[in-house]
């Protein structure tokens, strides 16, 4: 199933819990969501989590700074798996969700290309400004959207966390990654007993009246003004989610691209659907 395990990015920030929480919201029933903290050595290097020192000066003076560094961040990691896992318990998931929590150490990159290739989804937060200002990802979640082997969530904030989410636009060309991106709003809105609202939309020239197809009705599909990437991402401040697929809508270089500007400006959440191995 495209939604049956997502493996949530958890770093110990407001970002990193709203992707585990997403990742409750969205995850198939009977599915598995994975927490996924990595102490990174550069963390420790840097005596940061969260934004916070992991060692004080004092203690650097009166112990082995770099080696209370590491265990500092063992603990810092494996505190904020349970504090998202706590948040997704007080949430709504569906039913039979299984909840790992997992603390690795390794690289950042390498941790998270390794998980990717073992999930369906795999949910990042967006560090930075409000929901309406548009944000900057983190080259972590940039580097993902780039080469990670499914498909990936940007999680930002919705208007109404307990109905995240509500609300649901599809970038939608015809082509087969737009009828994958589809399909999976609709697979989230049947898990969610009919709702959320979807619409489609597209940056390129449909004729009038045109709708995307589909087993559970038709959608209609509203054509919008202006290059694509600006286009879908202002579409992000009337909508909870952005599903878009993977590759290129017609008339743009490629949704490769696009997709990752869209992830950039949105002001919602952005799902970038990649094909189902």
């Amino acid at each position: 199933m495209p939604l049956s395990r997502i493996v949530a990015a958890i770093d110990g920030t407001r970002a990193g819990f709203e992707a585990a929480r997403q990742a409750g919201r969205l995850v198939s029933p009977g599915g598995t969501v994975r927490l996924l903290a990595i102490a990174d050595p550069y963390f420790a290097a840097m005596n940061t989590w969260a934004g916070q020192r992991l060692v004080s000066a004092e203690e650097v003076v009166t112990s082995a700074g770099e080696h209370l560094g590491k265990q500092r961040l063992l603990e810092r990691a494996a505190e904020s798996v349970e504090d998202a896992h706590r948040q997704m318990r007080e949430g709504r998931m569906p039913d039979g969700v299984t909840v790992q929590c997992d603390v690795v150490e390794g690289q950042t990159h390498e941790v998270l290309m390794k998980a990717s290739a073992e999930a369906s989804v795999l949910a990042l937060g967006s560090h930075g400004g409000g929901r309406m200002t548009g944000l900057v990802l983190t080259s972590t979640a940039t580097d993902m959207l780039r080469h990670a082997q499914c498909s990936v969530l940007v999680a930002r904030p919705p208007f109404d966390e307990d109905s995240f989410p509500s609300r649901i636009a599809v970038a939608f060309d015809g082509s087969e990654p737009a009828l994958q991106a589809l399909e999976i709003a609709r697979q989230i809105a049947a898990q969610r007993g009919g709702t959320p609202e979807i619409v489609a939309v597209t940056a390129g020239r449909v004729p009038s009246g045109a709708v995307a197809p589909g087993p559970v009705g038709d959608i209609p599909i509203e054509p919008l003004r202006g290059r694509a990437a600006d286009a879908i991402a202002g579409v992000g401040e009337g909508v909870d989610l952005i599903v878009m697929g993977a590759r290129g809508l017609k008339g743009a270089k490629a949704l490769g691209s696009v997709s990752e500007r869209v992830a950039h400006k949105a002001a919602s959440s952005v799902l970038v659907v990649r094909p189902v191995r």
